[in-house]
Formats: structure tokens, C-alpha cells, sequence
């Protein structure tokens, strides 16, 4: 059987109704009671905040197929097309599969630019509050920064996200938003005198690669495949070829048409 986690807020609840119905048979449910299915095969689920956090580590637990729903990797989701990114069993698609290019040409929405090696800064981009708490990263950013300094003598910015409500979990076990502590935008990236870009699982990623910086990441970052993720390597980057990663990336993005038809379910289980 299908479950989909209700959200219960309207901004994000049409996501889990198109899906559905891409979905013939399946019921939304409250996340409470997804967690009490006995007969799930599949869970689809949108963010990681009121209660999906517990879906997606039960998923996980249980070894049940989940399908994790949240903003794309670029393009538009809150008009059309409804640009929504939808990974299998994980938080970002981190793998490449070898897909056409024909949706990246029609989405990808910044010009790849060659690779820059001659910046001075290293700007670190640490998890918001809600991926440190899901994910236990409550060590990053100090152990990030310890492993810089140990191995150059750059300048380093560390650039918190814009938006990042100080999120907690509640008694029931959500991962529920708090009071937003920081500036509504982040402070801007001096793209031309940048060396390299420090992140865990932000998609500034594809904007730095794209721009010709090269990344280092966690596992868990949508560019891992073209990215060093030995952050003691910070003065030798990887700079790989960039399209494949791209490429495969579009393959995990849907419209709504394509997850209402049922097209992007068929291609998610291809992977």
C-alpha cells in the first residue's frame, strides 16, 4: 500500500494531492498514522518539518521505499510548472545516473562557466537549523572550520542561509520551526574572488559549480559526485565534469504534470 504524509498546511498540502494522484490507490494520511501502517511498500512525503521528520526515519528504519519531496534544485515550484525535486530513499538525489540532456536544456537556468582557480576565499555554508537537528550535524560547522585552518591560510566566510527558523524537537518527536534568527537574505558570495565553497547539503552547490567554483561536501549534497568531500584537501579541489551531474539532476526534478500523469513515479523507480 501508498501512504502520503499529509503536510497540513496549504502552501505545501497541493504537492502531496498532485502526487496522489500520480499514485492510483494510495491514501494521505496524518504522519501519525502513516507511522502505524503495517502493509506501507511506499511513503511519500513533503519537507522535514511537523512531523514528516518521523516518517522519513521510520521509512528509513523499516526499510520501506520513500519518495522525499521538497524545493527543486532550481527552477520554479511555487508557480508553473510546479518544479518539485522528489529523491528515493534519501534526502538529495547524490548520485549520477546517465540520463539525456533534453531536461536540462530546458531548465537549467545559469550558464556554465569554466572553472575558476584563481579566488582567495573559502565561504562555508553550514546546515540551517532544521538539516543540523535531522541529520545530527551539530558538530559541523566547528569541525568544518577546524579542518580549514589546519590545512590553509585563506580567509574563510562562513555564510548562514538567509531564512533559518531556530527549529526544535517537540514532545511528540516533529521537528517543528521556531523564530527565524537570522536576515531574510544571506549575505552575497563574491563569485569572482571565491576559491571554493564548504557546504553540507545546500544546493548553492549547483550555483558555485555552474559559476566555475569548485565544492567540497558532505555525502549528502546533490553535487557530491563532482565535489571533493575530504575537506583537508581544501587547496587541491576536484574540478570534474560537470554536465553528467546536471544531467542527472534534472531526472529528479518533476512538474506537476509529471507527477499527476505518473510519469516522474515510473522514472523514480528506474533509479
Amino acid at each position: 500500500m501508498i501512504y502520503l504524509s499529509k503536510t497540513d498546511r496549504p502552501a505545501t498540502e497541493k504537492y502531496i494531492i498532485w502526487a496522489q494522484q500520480g499514485l492510483p490507490g494510495s491514501k494521505i494520511l496524518p504522519y501519525d498514522q502513516v507511522i502505524q501502517q503495517r502493509d506501507a511498500d511506499k511513503v511519500v512525503l513533503m519537507g522535514i518539518l511537523r512531523g514528516t521528520n518521523m516518517v522519513y526515519h521510520w521509512a528509513q528504519k523499516n526499510k520501506i521505499n520513500f519518495y522525499f519531496m521538497d524545493r527543486p534544485y532550481w527552477g520554479e515550484s511555487r508557480g508553473s510548472p510546479y518544479l518539485i525535486r522528489i529523491t528515493k530513499n534519501g534526502h538529495v538525489k547524490n548520485f549520477i545516473e546517465y540520463r539525456p540532456d533534453d531536461r536540462f536544456k530546458k531548465y537549467f537556468p545559469f550558464k556554465i562557466e569554466p572553472w575558476k582557480k584563481s579566488g582567495s576565499k573559502i565561504v562555508v555554508c553550514p546546515p540551517t537549523h532544521s538539516i543540523t537537528v535531522m541529520f545530527e550535524q551539530e558538530d559541523w560547522l566547528s569541525k568544518t572550520l577546524e579542518t580549514l585552518r589546519a590545512n590553509t591560510d585563506r580567509e574563510i566566510v562562513v555564510r548562514n542561509k538567509g531564512y533559518n527558523p531556530d527549529s526544535k524537537i517537540d514532545e511528540f518527536g516533529r521537528l517543528m520551526p521556531g523564530p527565524n534568527d537570522n536576515e531574510d537574505t544571506a549575505t552575497p558570495i563574491d563569485w569572482n574572488d571565491t576559491h571554493a565553497i564548504v557546504a553540507f547539503n545546500s544546493n548553492i552547490t549547483i550555483e558555485a559549480t555552474a559559476r566555475g567554483i569548485p565544492v567540497f561536501t558532505d555525502t549528502i549534497n546533490s553535487c557530491a559526485p563532482i565535489a571533493e568531500t575530504d575537506f583537508a584537501k581544501i587547496e587541491t579541489p576536484r574540478y570534474a565534469d560537470r554536465e553528467p551531474c546536471y544531467h542527472s539532476l534534472a531526472y529528479g526534478q518533476f512538474t506537476k504534470e509529471e507527477m499527476c500523469n505518473g510519469w516522474a513515479w515510473r522514472i523514480l523507480d528506474e533509479s
